[in-house]
């Protein structure tokens, strides 16, 4: 698969070359997701795993991911699921 490239059309802009990104929109849809995630209080809890002969600090378990998604994304109804995974 070919990395898209970013087109710049004003150096004095990056803004606009920015949104000129194939990716743009997945890009902030990301990030708002990370950020939710990230979240102190409401977001994936982060834990320390004891392994065989250690500790793994700051993990999470995928049960604990789909858990968050379907409680704070409202996707419940696997309907929704396709809406979520484009950029449209």
């Amino acid at each position: 698969m070919a990395i898209p490239r970013l087109r710049v059309t004003s150096a004095d802009n990056p803004s606009s070359a920015a949104a000129q990104h194939p990716n743009y929109m997945i890009y902030l849809k990301m990030e708002a997701l990370v950020t939710m995630m990230l979240d102190q209080e409401t977001g994936v809890p982060i834990k320390t795993v004891k392994s065989f002969l250690s500790k793994v600090p700051s993990v999470f378990t995928g049960q604990d991911l789909i858990a968050w998604i379907m409680k704070n994304l409202d996707m419940a109804d696997l309907g929704k699921w396709p809406s979520f995974t484009t950029h449209k």
